[in-house]
């Protein structure tokens, strides 16, 4: 009997970091890898969302969903009600005025209007693919150490065999109460959250091998990668909050607080905006 084996390579959570997405799709091609998912949130906060899109294009990645922050372009296009309020709505508004500048137009609407879920097939094993949940890219149901019902959400409508998530940053493996699995493969650009323990700015993603219909193995992996490329990247594109996120490359440490994000606005007299289209013609 033949048996067919496939390593999947699980992304997510890239925050235009391109240097830190190199490092893990070039450590993957030397583990093997025959497949990649997306699973959200490739863009914002770091300096090259564009490079980042364009790097997963270039190994054909199969699945693409929204994740909150590709979520966030959806709902300014729209003049929807956002989810983020007070310093960290200026904190978006900006951001996706930068992501929008160096955005080509067509990807900038192609993210804004990516699906919530993608089932993938790979031989007899169905794989959801959602950034947090089915119904919605955001939220805080999912974190490792919610209540089993929020990750019995994820399968709950679904014939899939395998379930993967992020949006928390954080490498898990567990079961649905159908013994499904569930995996958060981590984040590839941002590996740290507020409230984390462990400083962290090592690259993450996940290897998850099959055989015909079956799981082989999880594989969860770490990347060390050169920040400074990244550092120099930040600076000489003027990133907005560039120095909190350089300073999260450069120690681990969660450092987008509602304190610093607030100082920051001040000091550069962001506090009066409150509109993403007029603050992006006023920059034009």
């Amino acid at each position: 009997m033949r048996i067919l084996s496939r390593s999947l390579c699980l992304i997510a959570d890239v925050h235009g970091n391109a240097s830190a997405l190199e490092a893990v799709l070039k450590d993957a091609a030397k583990a093997g890898c025959t497949d990649y998912l997306s699973v959200g949130d490739i863009v914002k906060r770091g300096p090259r969302p564009q490079e980042c899109v364009d790097l997963l294009r270039q190994v054909k990645t199969k699945s693409w969903v929204m994740g909150n922050h590709e979520k966030t372009y959806h709902d300014m296009l729209a003049d929807h009600d956002p989810h983020t309020q007070g310093v960290k709505r200026i904190m978006e508004i900006i951001l996706n005025a930068y992501d929008c500048f160096y955005l080509n137009d067509l990807t900038y609407q192609w993210l804004a209007n990516l699906p919530y879920l993608q089932i993938c097939q790979f031989e007899g094993l169905k794989i959801a693919i959602m950034h947090a949940l089915p119904n919605k890219p955001w939220g805080n149901e999912t974190n490792p150490r919610s209540d089993q019902v929020n990750f019995d959400q994820m399968l709950a409508q679904s014939t899939a065999d395998v379930a993967v998530y992020g949006h928390t940053h954080k490498q898990l493996m567990r079961y649905s109460t159908q013994d499904r699995l569930v995996i958060n493969p981590g984040s590839v650009g941002m590996p740290t959250t507020s409230g984390t323990w462990q400083h962290n700015n090592l690259a993450q993603y996940t290897i998850l091998k099959l055989t015909d219909s079956n799981i082989l193995s999880v594989e969860f992996r770490r990347v060390a990668y050169d920040i400074e490329p990244e550092i120099m990247m930040a600076q000489k594109r003027n990133l907005p909050y560039g120095e909190l996120y350089c300073d999260l490359l450069r120690t681990g440490e969660y450092t987008y607080s509602i304190e610093k994000i607030a100082e920051y606005n001040q000091r550069h007299q962001y506090d009066s905006i409150t509109d993403f289209k007029e603050y992006f013609a006023w920059k034009k």
